[in-house]
């Protein structure tokens, strides 16, 4: 089916990629934005180059032009998003919403301590990730949301990049202290989960971090052994559960490279990203299942450090370090301030519905609250 549908309406000619970016002619029928901006990837069986405006052969190169068209031929992937896909994201943006498809967790069922944080995020400059979409005119299209086409980060790469930040931030700069490097490492495994690599030939996260603590290795695996009381590690799963996060814009930027000697644009790289000032929601929700059968002072101490430890993480990620698949140049960063009506602190037994607009807030709410409620 797949097949007869590019079949059907492949580019052949400069005619056909106007008539798809303006939904005319044979395209008319295809009301789905998303679905023309992917049949601009048949574009690449067209053979040589087309005229230009004013009639001289030779002049366009047809895959170029479906990227991002020129000043006198606006076609391709760039006019696409500028004159339909915005809006259309934010439509499907509307209708996800109204659906409550990414509701904040319920978590009056689960045990004291279990927390919820969550804010509006407002991008600093542009986000850069890079979706799995087998056929599309670009190498560097941006993630989406599978159903609604909406930009997104997973909850699996939320996780990835506060566990690497809370790496370089709690870790790198104690690996002369073996002792503390284990203590440290030994906490995000129960937050986060199985580190990757660990094994009987540890590979990959775990052999970076024991390349760079040696002596803390062992130390590390005996309090994962004692804590579960057996010789054998077991899989481990985190106490922190992520959620995906879903933006409201899209964009295309290009990087030129240019040639040394005579500064021309030599091949054009094109990104679709999620531009500045763009929204979207950070929530993460925490679970001390593996502090239940502690003391009710030594569980209260425990929830505490984990939440500092995780909202220092948080932080620095989002002010630092960056989530974007580019992190250099401010690329996936927030800006410091955002809506407090629109966050939200829930710690199960110590407070409830707190609101905040910058981390030095949230810090602040986390020393005052008191089992009961804050002060």
């Amino acid at each position: 089916m797949i097949y007869d549908f590019y079949g059907k309406y492949q580019i052949k000619q400069k005619e056909d990629l106007e008539n798809l970016t303006n939904g005319s002619e044979k395209y008319s029928d295809i009301k789905d934005i998303y679905s023309r901006i992917l049949l601009l990837s048949t574009i690449f069986s067209v053979e040589g180059k087309w005229r230009d405006y004013r009639n001289r052969s030779q002049k366009i190169n047809p895959q170029a032009a479906a990227k991002a068209g020129d000043r006198n031929f606006k076609v391709g992937l760039l006019e696409l998003i500028k004159k339909e896909y915005k809006n259309y994201i934010s439509k499907q943006y509307e209708i996800f919403n109204r659906l409550n498809l990414n509701p904040i967790p319920d978590i009056k069922n689960l045990p004291v301590g279990s927390s919820i944080i969550q804010f509006p995020m407002v991008l600093k400059r542009s986000y850069i990730s890079k979706d799995d979409e087998p056929l599309y005119i670009i190498e560097n299209p941006i993630r989406k949301e599978k159903i609604f086409k909406i930009p997104c980060i997973s909850a699996m790469s939320w996780k990835g990049n506060l566990r690497w930040t809370m790496m370089k931030i709690h870790l790198e700069n104690i690996i002369n202290n073996p002792l503390l490097f284990a203590e440290k490492r030994f906490r995000h495994t129960l937050l986060f989960g199985t580190e990757k690599g660990l094994g009987d030939e540890m590979k990959g996260w775990s052999n970076y971090l024991n390349h760079i603590c040696p002596k803390a290795q062992n130390l590390y695996l005996d309090k994962l052994k004692d804590k579960f009381y057996t010789k054998n590690i077991p899989p481990l799963k985190g106490m922190l559960s992520f959620y995906p996060t879903f933006w409201d814009k899209i964009d295309l930027e290009v990087i030129n490279p240019h040639d040394r000697e005579n500064k021309i644009g030599t091949n054009p790289i094109y990104y679709e990203v999620v531009p500045k000032e763009s929204i979207g929601f950070f929530s993460i929700l925490y679970f001390p299942n593996y502090w239940l059968e502690q003391s009710e002072k030594n569980h209260e101490i425990r929830i505490r450090n984990d939440l500092k430890m995780t909202i220092e993480g948080i932080k620095e990620m989002m002010l630092k370090y960056g989530f974007s698949a580019k992190k250099s140049n401010d690329y996936g960063l927030i800006k410091k301030n955002w809506d407090k009506g629109k966050s939200l602190l829930i710690i199960k037994g110590f407070t409830e519905k707190e609101r905040f607009s910058n981390f030095t807030e949230l810090e602040n709410l986390l020393k005052e609250v008191n089992k009961g409620g804050s002060k």
